[in-house]
């Protein structure tokens, strides 16, 4: 209490000067004190004392950073957002190092998560965790965000990529195959070859919280991803034909999800409900219902499993064929000695539709493994897949069509190259199929760089 009378003394004296009267005795009161004045009283929780003290730092230096950060403090704290935000850019104009413009940031982010605009917060603290001067100052930030991130109904995520790859159009390996059994070689056109290339791909994905609790949320999210392709030399001179933009792909759709557990210590379950299509080569290709579930249990410690079911009926469009699926997976994850984490999955599929092409069942097995520990400053995680596909009747032969597939991936996050929170990221794929029909042999490898959050 002595504390906050003293700063009321010194502050009505402050404002007595400020406004003409004259003092008993004469007074000194620098910019230095004058901003010590407003802190306290901004600690104080008294930012109506702050605020005529501010104005008139800022009528002697209407640059004073300083001022220009206690004064966006001070009229967050007084209700008035729209004020603070302008102060806080402000200073952020005039900010010329690392730890001015991470507070400036954060006074920023501060006014607009207060006038509840948190999506453009989150952003603003991006950019103090970026600008944080000190480890402390970057963990704070990052908590800050995390904490204005699990308030914000609405999350909205981009994703962008471009990997070489060398087989865009998922075409064969082989230059001629047996057809229909015949004792011939049929060549095959340019296009049905493995063509290689540049993808490059972009998506993003908005989710809007409607309701949540300590024991549920549901949520409404909306999907749009595209990738397209440039040839590579060699595949325009293999088919002269044909363009990157025939094997384009891109999808849209919207989903009602909701998660839910009995209680605080149970893992949770959800279900979801997703309406969309597709597009290829930029033709509409299908639309579709999805309906999925999946259910997570905890077998102790450091062991979890799930089951997960998903139904999907495709309408076809411009010709492609209906087609309806159901496919069932179960998975275990084990937080292995030293925290890496270790993840088996195992899934069948049943797709039926009445063209041969989309009827198949399909089973495959999976693991992936992710170090706890960087490699070469590098994050990495790696997965292994293999799996088979059983057409009851080939479109090209005369009995029943297998695939078996082989696909090995590696990723490696690059935390030391991080730019507002984002990183990069790599992925080298591989991947061989072998199958009855020569037709569908397929290789491929890629090298995918794309940008993901680090927090």
């Amino acid at each position: 209490m002595v504390g906050l009378r003293r700063l009321l003394e010194r502050a009505a004296l402050l404002l007595a000067l400020a406004g003409g009267q004259v003092a008993a005795e004469p007074v000194a009161l620098g910019p230095e004190a004058m901003r010590q004045l407003a802190a306290e009283a901004i600690e104080a929780g008294q930012p109506e004392l702050a605020l005529p003290i501010t104005a008139a730092l800022l009528d002697r230096d209407a640059e004073d950073g300083a001022a220009l950060l206690l004064r966006a403090r001070a009229l967050r704290d007084s209700g008035r957002y729209d004020e603070a935000a302008d102060a806080a850019r402000a200073a952020w104009g005039l900010s010329e190092t690392g730890a001015t413009r991470h507070l400036s940031a954060l006074a920023m982010a501060q006014a607009l998560a207060s006038s509840q605009r948190r999506t453009r917060a989150q952003w603003w603290l991006r950019r103090a965790v970026h600008h944080a001067p000190t480890p402390e100052m970057r963990r704070r930030a990052i908590e800050d965000f995390r904490y204005v991130q699990a308030r914000n109904p609405w999350s909205t995520e981009f994703s962008f990529s471009i990997a070489p790859r060398s087989n865009v159009n998922n075409g064969s390996a082989r230059s001629a195959t047996r057809l229909y059994d015949l004792p011939l070689d049929f060549r095959l056109d340019g296009s049905a070859q493995a063509l290689s290339g540049t993808e490059v791909a972009g998506g993003a994905n908005t989710r809007y919280r409607l309701s949540e609790s300590r024991l549920h949320r549901t949520d409404l999210l909306l999907r749009a991803h595209y990738r397209t392709y440039r040839l590579s030399s060699e595949a325009r001179s293999k088919a002269p034909n044909a363009k990157g933009s025939d094997f384009a792909f891109g999808s849209l759709a919207a989903s009602f999800a909701h998660e839910a557990r009995r209680d605080a210590e149970s893992p949770p379950w959800w279900v979801a409900a997703s309406a969309g299509q597709t597009w290829y080569g930029g033709d509409p290709y299908t639309r579709f219902l999805q309906l999925s579930g999946t259910q997570n249990w905890t077998l102790g410690s450091r062991t979890g499993a799930n089951l997960s079911v998903t139904a999907e009926g495709q309408q076809g469009l411009g010709g492609t064929p209906d087609s309806r699926s159901l496919r069932v997976g179960a998975g275990v994850t084990r937080v292995l000695d030293g925290g890496s984490r270790l993840r088996l999955g195992l899934a069948a599929t049943a797709s039926r539709s009445d063209a041969a092409s989309r009827e198949f069942d399909r089973i495959e097995a999976s693991a992936r493994l992710s170090l706890a520990r960087p490699v070469l400053s590098m994050d990495l995680n790696m997965g292994f897949t293999i799996a088979e596909d059983h057409f009851p009747q080939a479109v090209f032969g005369t009995g029943s069509r297998t695939d078996s597939e082989i696909a090995l991936e590696i990723t490696a996050d690059l935390p030391a190259i991080e730019y507002h929170g984002f990183i990069p990221s790599l992925t080298l794929r591989a991947a061989r199929t072998d199958s009855n029909l020569g037709l569908h042999d397929t290789e491929e490898v890629g090298l995918q760089l794309g940008w993901r959050s680090a927090f």
